[in-house]
């Protein structure tokens, strides 16, 4: 067990010299390891209350390339296309994407300050302990790391049940009237999540050479996308006009205004991720200057990704009513066959953009165990003696088997459905958007003290805008993403995200208040906690 004794009380390391002080409270420094990279990060983690027990073997390289590889922009947006048809069509596709991007840069920037004075693994349940009030700072931390956990558990499984999804769809460009019964998509599910954490547990030394092949791998099949499908064209070439400003907001039933924003969850699921990285604050060099870097310009690169991705298809797209009677209702694939004009080009296509998803199950992956970790190590998860332990190695396959047993359980859920998975994108994207902004809003009602002093903010202004539009984008998401996506409304057309999420929060609480709170007593409390009067 790493976790420092709760109730006392640290102070610096006497090993930590002047300079790495000024690295903790600033995220600048300029000791220089062999390569170039600053590498104070075990004495800023002593600072912070926790012994080192994982390698430290990611540089600002490997840590880029795995948040490009978690928010998988291409797959995050494919997988969700028949709610972008839903959702007004092309111009939502264009510029919903836009909003979003600018919505989630001010959630980047926001969680940056935090990550780049508190970088540890613990990340927003830790952050939350250190900004919010003392009477309440236990409870809120609890129950944002649990809130994160469980939507980093759901965006995993959304990311496992949309590439079965997609490997029937597949079957279903030369076999259109096959129709896969339930248990199909189970194994498949079960298949792909063993395989994606074999080698977190097997070969953990592998993982930043399979993010940066994704990194590749992404952008050499952006390119070939854009090539076959502006190419190709069989069905129809559209005009700029119909790309970029076509809306059709009849198919949703909402009206004119709200389809639009029933269209931004292709978008925001393929950007809501984002500040996963930040559990692997415990296994990157210098990690509070390249985790908020790494976040920070994963955003330009989401924004490229999500035009390169939606402005070929709008130029090809084909009649929109034929795409949405898609067999098994996945969109994606059938466009591709639509467009292309022969199923050997469409079976490709489909399954490059799989790659890209299964790259991202895996990645996705390694962050949950880390997670589960994390807050096993503050003995805030049942059973944290087991989840805590770490390998001779720095591995932890322990933690790992438990994220990847809870998903295969939710597996047994019905799946077979576009309910299930859109309740399951709703949910994911609902439970980080809350878990992110509980550590902010503390931060804000503590007048920003924490961060006071580092160098990642250009300027207290900007930083307290991204905050308030973050909390803004909250409750707009909170709202959005809650709505069926279509009218009228049944039981089986209804979004249960809300209900999900909140009736997870309210067994959270209950047991919080019966047995949680006698052995979690938050993170250990360190010299720079800051307080507040909130």
């Amino acid at each position: 067990m790493s976790s420092t004794s709760q109730d006392k009380v640290l102070t610096p390391s006497a090993k930590t010299t002047s300079t790495n002080i000024n690295i903790l409270e600033t995220g600048s420094g300029d000791i220089s390891d062999s390569n170039g990279e600053v590498d104070v990060g075990d004495d800023i983690l002593h600072n912070l209350g926790y012994d080192s027990q994982l390698n430290r073997t990611r540089s600002f390289g490997h840590i880029f390339s795995m948040t490009v590889t978690c928010l998988a922009v291409p797959y995050g947006m494919g997988s969700a296309l028949y709610t972008s048809i839903i959702g007004g069509g092309p111009a939502t596709m264009i510029w919903g994407s836009v909003l979003a991007c600018f919505f989630y840069w001010m959630q980047v920037y926001s969680l940056g300050e935090l990550a780049a004075r508190f970088p540890t693994a613990a990340g927003p349940y830790y952050w939350t302990y250190q900004t919010a009030s003392p009477r309440m700072r236990v409870f809120l931390s609890y129950l944002t790391g649990w809130i994160i956990l469980t939507g980093v558990i759901i965006v995993s499984l959304s990311v496992a049940f949309g590439l079965a999804q997609h490997l029937v769809a597949t079957v279903n460009i030369t076999h259109p009237d096959y129709v896969a019964p339930q248990w199909v998509y189970i194994l498949i599910c079960y298949a792909l999540l063993l395989v994606a954490s074999s080698p977190v547990i097997l070969k953990p030394d592998l993982l930043p050479v399979l993010d940066k092949i994704n990194f590749v791998w992404t952008w050499t099949y952006q390119l070939v996308y854009i090539i076959v499908l502006l190419t190709t064209a069989k069905q129809s070439r559209r005009s700029a006009k119909f790309a970029f400003t076509h809306y059709e907001p009849t198919y949703s039933g909402w009206g004119q205004g709200f389809t639009f924003f029933i269209g931004l969850l292709p978008s925001a699921f393929a950007n809501c991720s984002i500040g996963l990285v930040t559990a692997m604050a415990e296994e990157v060099k210098n990690p509070s200057r390249n985790i908020p870097r790494a976040m920070t310009w994963t955003m330009p690169c989401s924004m490229i990704l999500s035009w390169a991705y939606a402005l070929p298809l709008t130029f090809t797209l084909p009649d929109m009513d034929v795409l949405l009677e898609a067999p098994g209702g996945v969109v994606l694939p059938y466009a591709f066959k639509l467009i292309i004009g022969n199923d050997a080009g469409a079976v490709i296509m489909t399954l490059g953009i799989m790659g890209i998803g299964f790259f991202c199950l895996i990645a996705i992956n390694t962050t949950a165990s880390r997670m589960l970790w994390s807050f096993s190590r503050d003995h805030a998860v049942p059973g944290s003696a087991l989840w805590s332990r770490t390998t001779s190695k720095g591995n932890i396959p322990l933690a790992i088997g438990q994220s990847v047993a809870i998903q295969s359980l939710l597996c047994l859920i019905d799946l077979g459905s576009r309910l299930a998975f859109n309740s399951f994108v709703s949910a994911a994207i609902l439970a980080f958007n809350f878990g992110y902004a509980v550590p902010v809003l503390c931060n804000l009602c503590s007048r920003r003290r924490a961060i006071k002093t580092i160098t990642f903010s250009y300027s207290k202004q900007i930083g307290r805008y991204c905050n308030l539009g973050q909390l803004t984008w909250t409750c707009l998401a909170a709202v959005l993403f809650s709505m069926p996506v279509g009218l009228p409304v049944a039981a089986e057309s209804m979004n249960y995200a809300a209900v999900v999420l909140f009736g997870f929060i309210t067994i959270t609480t209950i047991w919080y208040l019966v047995y949680a709170r006698k052995v979690y007593r938050g993170p250990p409390q360190v010299a720079s906690q800051v307080e507040t009067d909130l």
